[in-house]
């Protein structure tokens, strides 16, 4: 297993811990080590290898100044969603972000990085750049990618069993997970799953309900154009997203609401500085068929397993359609936290998952109507509506 330690030296802190502007804009374009250092907490990077042959960047805060790095603190693992990174967990800064929430309540935070995405690039073998690196789905991600990072993490830590967080796919991966290597539930405390994605069967969303009814045409366009990355990161996009979003840009509306198109629209819950600097971090890259699955699910209803075609599902699973993640070996205490806008997870679908869920443990719909799915990572008031129940109950178990 590839293991890489970057320890980050705190440098002397010669101005206030708030953030200014231009702060902010820079924010854009550090990566999540470099913003976890700027903000006086310890970083590191870990890298570990899939029995697949992808090498996973991790990154910890092991401590800061309240609580500085010792061995022995409580684990909680955080997992980001589609086009998402581990800077979805610090992106707000200290005080609000949910990763930094933590290390100031003495855990030793934990992020994982999916393959693909701008920080899980490499692979022992294939090159990126070829069409077999991104032949997988989320369903590899939760056989291969989780087992495998949650192995890691408690070995480095010592301990036998940590906390897990995952907002959307990182909630998605967690089922595949624990459906298909159940033994995993004895390493999990407690669960806590942000706009939980099981279930697709009825999204609100005009953007995926586009692309889920037109499913084939929308798979052979990306064939044929030979796209099987979606969404990568890069400078150049980086760049012009904060000249078309910034506060200050005439057509910043249209970042917004195209935002809202596919998650919900709260522009109440949006923070118009902040965003130019998330949108400098997501999207972070995927693979095409992570979004294609999704589509799947929407159209079949049930939360399946990837559908390759009649003749190549027989090949693989001895039937001719894929066949139902088994739900039920999910036996940890789990939170379903969502909304009533989430135009990705709707309501129903979210209460079909809790039914199949053993070991439920609570059920926290958000008190506010318009809270939409990337709220859960970006909403103004995401720590008092979300983030101190998250900690009280991390600190329960």
């Amino acid at each position: 297993m590839m293991i890489y330690y970057h320890f980050v030296i705190l440098a002397f802190w010669v101005v206030s811990g708030q953030r200014t502007q231009e702060d902010i804009r820079e924010d854009a374009y550090l990566t999540t080590v470099e913003l976890i250092h700027k903000y006086r907490y310890y970083a590191e990077v870990h890298n570990v290898t899939t029995k697949d042959g992808y090498i996973l960047e991790l990154h910890r805060i092991s401590g800061g100044e309240r609580y500085p790095p010792k061995p022995g603190k409580r684990v909680v693992l955080l997992m980001h969603c589609l086009l998402g990174s581990s800077a979805d967990w610090v992106i707000l800064g200290p005080d609000i972000a949910l990763g930094y929430l933590l290390s100031d309540q003495n855990y030793d935070v934990w992020m994982g990085n999916a393959r693909g995405n701008r920080y899980s690039r490499s692979h022992i073998a294939l090159n990126p750049e070829s069409r077999d690196f991104w032949l997988f789905s989320w369903h590899e991600i939760g056989i291969y990618d989780l087992p495998v990072t949650i192995d890691y993490v408690l070995e480095i830590t010592g301990h036998s069993s940590l906390f897990y967080c995952g907002h959307s796919q990182g909630s998605t991966s967690f089922w595949v997970m624990m459906s298909e290597l159940p033994e995993y539930n004895s390493k999990i405390i407690l669960m806590q799953s942000f706009a939980p994605v099981a279930f697709m069967a009825n999204p609100r969303s005009p953007v995926v309900q586009a692309f889920a009814q037109n499913l084939p045409a929308v798979e052979m366009a990306f064939a044929t154009l030979g796209i099987f990355e979606f969404l990568p990161s890069s400078d150049w996009l980086r760049t012009s997203t904060q000249l078309m979003c910034s506060e200050t840009s005439p057509v910043a509306y249209m970042c917004q609401n195209a935002l809202f198109l596919v998650v919900g629209f709260d522009p109440q819950q949006m923070n118009s500085t902040i965003l130019p600097q998330y949108l400098g971090h997501m999207p972070a890259g995927s693979s095409a068929r992570q979004g294609f699955h999704y589509c799947q699910l929407a159209n079949s209803k049930g939360f399946k397993q990837y559908d390759f075609g009649a003749l190549e599902n027989f090949r693989r699973y001895h039937q001719m359609s894929p066949p139902d993640y088994r739900l039920r070996r999910t036996r940890v205490p789990t939170v379903l936290h969502y909304s009533s806008n989430d135009w990705v997870v709707n309501v129903t679908d979210v209460e079909r998952l809790a039914s199949f869920l053993p070991g439920l443990y609570k059920m926290h719909l958000i008190d506010l109507e318009d809270w939409n799915h990337l709220d859960y990572v970006l909403a103004t008031s995401v720590k008092e509506k979300l983030y101190d129940m998250v900690i009280e109950l991390i600190n329960r178990f």
